[in-house]
């Protein structure tokens, strides 16, 4: 494909970003992203980069964690757990979110991810964050550091519950979490984030010998309002503090499509109206995403003819059999560019399938999709003759330089 001039190609690119005159009266979040899960390119922005307490919404990354012990063999989801001081719900702040752990109670770890995820319970993210950490200034310490490697520069973790207004995100970086946290572990949406509801506790996390305050098994419904009610809704989590007001992070997906979309800020005069207005803006930047993002297949360059060494055939046209899409927004096809990388020195013997380069498609400075390209056909080595005629003129191409 051509390419555009830089100037010409980044205003398209800028049109594209800030197009969302659709939402335009709409948002009323103090700051707002819409991503493309594929690809990581912000769709949609609203004073994105601006640092906001996250409340609840910190909880993913403590699930995240808590994942990454599980995969390092450090945890089992089966493993069970007694809730000592530190996980007792009687432990946290009046008016925290609580999935109602008590001291005694024998709980598994997927059943306080459980109660993280779909009762957002602070005590759960407790319960965890001491077990993991060890201890939850361990945890914390834990917290930043994968958000300092996840390429997090404005975030800040001070509990693993959200409930401090002192710990900040943007919603671009959040929007980057939520795509890494599904990228690693897409079970998280299967097992956490769609569930309903949540019944606890159980006659199983109370021992006979134990007497306990809370008896009658309480069903706590999750806080993703949209779950149920939206297209290919299917996670991720929601936060309120004073602070900050009513934030939102959802992600849904719609045949090949997966969007995420982050609300930060909405102040509302009452808390029933703010987890209303929450769930319709976070719906209506979804909507807008799907509504004027489409799957385009992008075109393949030319790719040139290639020399090949030591072989019974001394030239090959290489192909790519994968074809490239990306999500795009009308017109934006003719913004896209691609760049072609392909091996220098190729050398018999060549198989079919050997990959030997790539093609990478880009608006702007963001990736949309690579395909690799193949050699297209088998070249065994050459006879005597052949590999001696490369030789030497292998040797006079090294004397001319």
């Amino acid at each position: 494909m051509k390419r555009l001039h830089p100037i010409i190609l980044t205003l398209l690119f800028s049109f594209s970003l800030w197009g969302g005159d659709a939402l335009s009266g709409i948002i009323s979040a103090q700051s707002a992203v819409l991503m493309d899960y594929e690809t990581g390119r912000i769709l949609y922005e609203k004073d994105g980069n601006v640092p906001i307490p996250p409340a609840s919404m910190a909880k993913v990354m403590t699930l995240y964690l808590t994942y990454d012990a599980i995969r390092e063999g450090r945890l089992e989801k089966e493993r069970i757990i007694t809730i000592d001081e530190v996980g007792s719900s009687f432990s946290r702040p009046p008016r925290s979110s609580l999935m109602l752990l008590e001291e005694g109670q024998e709980v598994s770890v997927l059943g306080l991810m459980e109660g993280l995820a779909i009762a957002s319970g602070n005590d759960a993210a407790y319960a965890l964050a001491d077990l993991i950490g060890p201890g939850v200034d361990a945890f914390v310490d834990k917290m930043n550091r994968k958000a300092e490697e996840l390429g997090l520069r404005e975030t800040c973790f001070v509990d693993p519950d959200g409930w401090s207004e002192y710990n900040l995100v943007t919603a671009e970086e959040y929007a980057l979490l939520a795509r890494h946290y599904i990228q690693d572990y897409p079970e998280a949406l299967v097992e956490l984030h769609s569930v309903p509801y949540l019944v606890y506790p159980l006659p199983d996390n109370m021992p006979e010998d134990r007497s306990f305050r809370i008896k009658v098994p309480r069903k706590k419904n999750n806080t993703n309002k949209l779950l149920g009610s939206y297209e290919g809704i299917d996670g991720l989590k929601t936060g309120y503090i004073d602070e900050s007001g009513f934030n939102f992070s959802a992600t849904a997906r719609r045949q090949d499509t997966r969007l995420i979309s982050v609300i930060m800020g909405i102040r509302r005069e009452s808390y029933f109206q703010g987890l209303l207005r929450r769930a319709e803006e976070s719906a209506s930047l979804l909507d807008y995403g799907f509504d004027n993002y489409k799957s385009e297949e992008l075109a393949e360059p030319v790719l040139p003819e290639l020399r090949v060494w030591m072989g019974s055939e001394t030239d090959l046209v290489p192909i790519v059999p994968e074809g490239a899409a990306a999500l795009l927004r009308e017109g934006e096809l003719c913004s896209v560019y691609s760049m072609v990388s392909l091996e220098q020195q190729i050398t018999a013997p060549v198989l079919s399938d050997d990959i030997i380069g790539s093609i990478r498609y880009y608006i702007g400075s963001v990736l949309l999709d690579e395909v690799p390209v193949h050699a297209g056909r088998n070249i065994p080595e050459g006879n005597f003759f052949q590999k001696l005629r490369d030789r030497v003129l292998q040797k006079w191409m090294e004397w001319q330089e």
